[in-house]
């Protein structure tokens, strides 16, 4: 009984701290907003790296604000198509037809959400209009580099349907599909 309470004692301290370490790692890898600073920041590190002059900033700066009340109404009209699709899942409809609903307002999201894909395009050649040939390829470089580190930290998945029919298996360290079924004599 004696040894029995500094076991308890002990184990219930590491207990505490682990779950204390996890809960402050996990904490750590929660991605958050940044703030307005470090936005100024990452701005004006990209405007020296490009070399811009003050005319190009403001002429960019126009630029992004027009994309941004673009965005805005999209991201807006996208919000009000969650909570429509909220109140649907809450809703006492039958099954398919919430399931209907819900596929309908999925597919205007799609919708806005390639119209905000074309936006975003569209203002990164307005902004690449006013550069000159050796800040394009500083950018191309930019681009380059923003590139790889995304790989990086994200892994590339493996292919939609990549056990179906068109499958070619050993591609790029993807497993192979499973063996068929044997078939019966």
């Amino acid at each position: 009984m004696k040894k029995l309470l500094p076991v308890l004692l002990l184990s219930a301290v590491l207990t505490i701290g682990s779950a204390q370490a996890f809960a402050n790692e996990s904490a750590d890898t929660i991605p958050q907003k940044p703030s307005k600073e470090q936005q100024m920041k990452v701005r004006q590190s990209f405007e020296k790296r490009l070399n811009l002059t003050e005319e190009q900033k403001t002429k960019a700066k126009k630029i992004h604000q027009k994309g941004a009340k673009q965005m805005k109404s999209l991201m807006d009209k996208k919000i009000e198509l969650k909570k429509e699709i909220g109140t649907i899942k809450k809703s006492d409809l039958d099954e398919s037809k919430k399931h209907e609903q819900i596929s309908k307002k999925f597919k205007e999201m799609r919708k806005l959400d390639k119209k905000a894909h074309q936006i975003r395009k569209q203002n990164g050649k307005d902004f690449e209009k006013i550069l000159t040939d050796e800040q394009k390829n500083e950018l191309a470089k930019m681009k380059s580099e923003g590139r790889k580190r995304f790989e990086k930290k994200h892994p590339p998945r493996p292919p939609f349907g990549m056990f179906g029919p068109d499958f070619k298996g050993g591609e790029k360290g993807i497993f192979p599909p499973p063996p068929p079924p044997k078939e019966e004599k």
